[in-house]
């Protein structure tokens, strides 16, 4: 099988304007695929899966223009070393670009509510620990975590998993301390965690998107 060799500097060509986009077209999925439906016991598939339809349905529109270059994967198998077939890892949602190298943004979802969805599993090793791993992202210096929040509110679960991370920074190879940053108006609470990735060697800053999923 032919060796896949990173090409982060095509992700970095673009990385700025990459970002805002996939944000913004999570923030039209969410808000144009989720509107109505009640989601507070839907599992991560099926909210992943209302939202990157609702992002194809946009993205053919063609409105505004830079939506030609982007294409939405939702549930994509990836390729895992000693896995095939249905055995393969998924991601949730990826966003890939058509430009040289294809480059994705991938995103993770876990669900974020009392009584058996907490922290742990969204900072695990089937959460977060996807990212750190290599199993996901392997390729990107970022990836963006999901957190749906389907009891409480996001400002609680944002505090929760930020003590989360800081409280096993060790394992999860914290190298700086969090921070804020909005990338767009429509995800307020959005903060970066970065991290080391001792498998691969190089770093990964975590985006982290919480979507109100109570109403």
């Amino acid at each position: 099988m032919k060796q896949l060799i990173p090409e982060i500097k095509y992700f970095e060509i673009f990385r700025t304007s990459f970002r805002i986009h996939v944000h913004q077209l999570i923030a039209w999925g969410f808000h144009e695929g989720c509107c109505g439906l009640c989601l507070d016991d839907e599992l991560e598939p099926s909210i992943s899966g209302f939202i990157s339809e609702a992002v194809w349905d946009h993205l053919k529109t063609g409105d505004p223009a830079w939506c030609q270059h982007y294409f939405i994967k939702d549930d994509p198998p990836e390729r895992t070393p000693g896995r095939s077939g249905r055995s393969r890892r998924r991601s949730d949602i990826i966003v890939q670009a058509n430009f040289p190298g294809r480059p994705e943004y991938v995103f993770e979802a876990k669900r974020l509510k009392k009584g058996g969805w907490g922290v742990d599993k969204y900072i695990g090793c089937e959460g977060m620990g996807r990212f750190l791993d290599g199993a996901y992202a392997s390729r990107y210096p970022e990836a963006a975590m999901l957190g749906y929040v389907q009891s409480d509110s996001p400002g609680f679960w944002q505090v929760k998993v930020k003590e989360a991370i800081d409280n096993t920074a060790s394992s999860l190879f914290l190298r700086c301390p969090q921070y804020d940053e909005k990338i767009i108006d429509d995800f307020p609470l959005e903060w970066v965690s970065g991290h080391n990735r001792p498998a691969l060697g190089r770093p990964i800053d975590i985006y982290h998107i919480l979507l109100d999923c109570t109403t």
